[in-house]
C-alpha cells in the first residue's frame, strides 16, 4: 500500500496545511495522453460525471493535481470524495507569483503528478505568474513528454489554445469587438509561447459560450468569431474550439475528440471551427467587421454532447467528422450582422 498525502497548497509562501489520507493504490500503469476541455459551469451533472470517470480512467489511479492561482478551491476534494476509487491521491497547489512558479519544490511537485487540472479563474493572472516560469516548464513536461492527462475548465481552458485571450481588464463582449475589432480590450490576445498541447496548434479556445445573464449580457459566440478575425491577420489559416457551458470535449492519443454532457436541449454543445482561407472584407479601427465570404467566412462542426459521448471530430485534419451538424458563421455588418447558418 503506498501512502499519498491529499495536500492543499498556497505556493505563494503562506496557509500551508495538509490532510493526510491511505488510498490503497499503486500507479504501476502508465497513463494514456489526454486533453479534457471543460466549458466552466459543470458542476453536479451526468456529463461532467462521464467525463471525469473518461479522464481518470485513462490517467490509471493517478497522483491528480489541481493547479490555480488565488484561494484554494475545492476540486480535489471533489475528486476524493466521488471517485477515490479511480485515483491514488489528489491535490490542490495556488501559485500566486513568479517567485513561487520558480521554487524547485513547486516545480518537482508538478512534475510528480499523472494527471494535470487547471482550474478555472483568471487566465491573466495565469498568464503574469506563470508564462515564463519553472512552472510553465513542468507543465509541459507533463504534457509532452511524461504525457498524462491534462484538463481545463474555464480560464484554465483558454490557456490550453495555442493562442489565448487573457483579459488585464474586463472581458471582452462580441459587440464590442465586431463593431469595432480593435476595441481596446482586445489587446490581450496572445501568440502562445507558454502550454504546447497536441492537436491544438494554431486554435485558439473560448469557453462560457451560451451564458447570459445580468453580469453577462451578451453570449459569446460573436466573441470567437471575431477573435479569429484578429488572428487571421497574422495567420493563412485560423482554427477554434468554442465550448457552452455544460459541454466537454475530450481528445484521445490520436487527436478524435468527442463530446460529453446531459444530453439536455440547450447548452451542451461544442464548437470546431476552422477558416476557409478568406480574409475579412473590413477589419479595421472603429468600424464594424465585415467577413462575408458568400456567407462562408468560418466553417463549424457543431456536436451536442451526451453522457455516452457523441459525435467524433478529427484534429488532425479537421474535416473527418461524424455525429454533429455543419454550419457556416459570418457577419455583413458587425454585430447586428453576424448569422450562424446550417449548410
Amino acid at each position: 500500500m503506498r501512502r499519498k498525502l491529499l495536500d492543499f497548497r498556497r505556493a505563494d509562501d503562506s496557509n500551508d496545511f495538509k490532510y493526510s489520507l491511505d488510498y490503497g493504490k499503486v500507479n504501476s500503469s502508465f497513463p494514456k495522453p489526454a486533453i479534457l476541455l471543460i466549458g466552466g459551469a459543470e458542476e453536479g451533472t451526468v456529463g461532467e460525471d462521464a467525463a471525469t470517470q473518461w479522464f481518470l480512467k485513462r490517467a490509471y489511479y493517478p497522483d491528480y493535481l489541481v493547479l490555480r492561482c488565488g484561494r484554494i478551491g475545492r476540486q480535489a476534494q471533489w475528486i476524493k470524495n466521488n471517485y477515490k476509487e479511480l485515483i491514488n491521491s489528489a491535490a490542490e497547489l495556488s501559485i500566486n507569483s513568479r517567485e513561487a512558479a520558480n521554487n524547485p519544490k513547486v516545480v518537482q511537485y508538478i512534475k510528480d503528478a499523472d494527471a494535470l487540472y487547471l482550474a478555472g479563474g483568471d487566465q491573466n493572472e495565469y498568464e503574469d505568474y506563470w508564462e515564463g516560469t519553472a512552472t510553465e516548464d513542468a507543465i509541459n513536461y507533463l504534457i509532452n513528454h511524461k504525457k498524462v492527462p491534462v484538463a481545463g475548465s474555464s480560464a484554465g481552458m483558454a490557456i490550453l489554445g495555442d493562442y489565448y485571450y487573457a483579459p488585464a481588464r474586463r472581458g471582452l463582449l462580441s459587440s464590442e469587438i465586431l463593431n469595432n475589432p480593435f476595441h481596446q480590450n482586445t489587446q490581450d490576445i496572445y501568440r502562445s509561447n507558454f502550454l504546447q498541447v497536441p492537436f491544438l496548434k494554431n486554435v485558439i479556445t473560448d469557453t462560457h459560450l451560451d451564458r447570459r445573464n445580468d453580469d453577462h449580457p451578451e453570449t459569446r459566440y460573436g466573441r470567437i468569431f471575431g477573435l479569429m478575425a484578429r488572428i487571421m491577420l497574422d495567420e493563412h489559416q485560423t482554427y477554434g474550439i468554442g465550448l457552452e457551458e455544460g459541454a466537454f470535449v475530450a481528445i484521445d492519443e490520436n487527436g478524435m475528440a468527442q463530446v460529453f454532457g446531459n444530453d439536455s436541449t440547450r447548452g451542451q454543445d461544442a464548437y470546431f471551427l476552422q477558416t476557409n482561407g478568406a480574409a475579412p472584407e473590413q477589419i479595421e479601427p472603429e468600424l464594424p467587421l465585415i467577413w462575408d465570404n458568400d456567407g462562408r467566412a468560418v466553417k463549424v462542426y457543431r456536436i451536442k454532447g451526451t453522457p455516452s459521448g457523441s459525435g467524433l471530430f478529427d484534429l488532425k485534419n479537421w474535416s473527418t467528422a461524424e455525429g454533429g451538424t455543419w454550419e457556416y458563421w459570418f457577419t455583413r455588418g458587425g454585430y447586428s450582422g453576424f448569422r450562424q447558418e446550417r449548410m
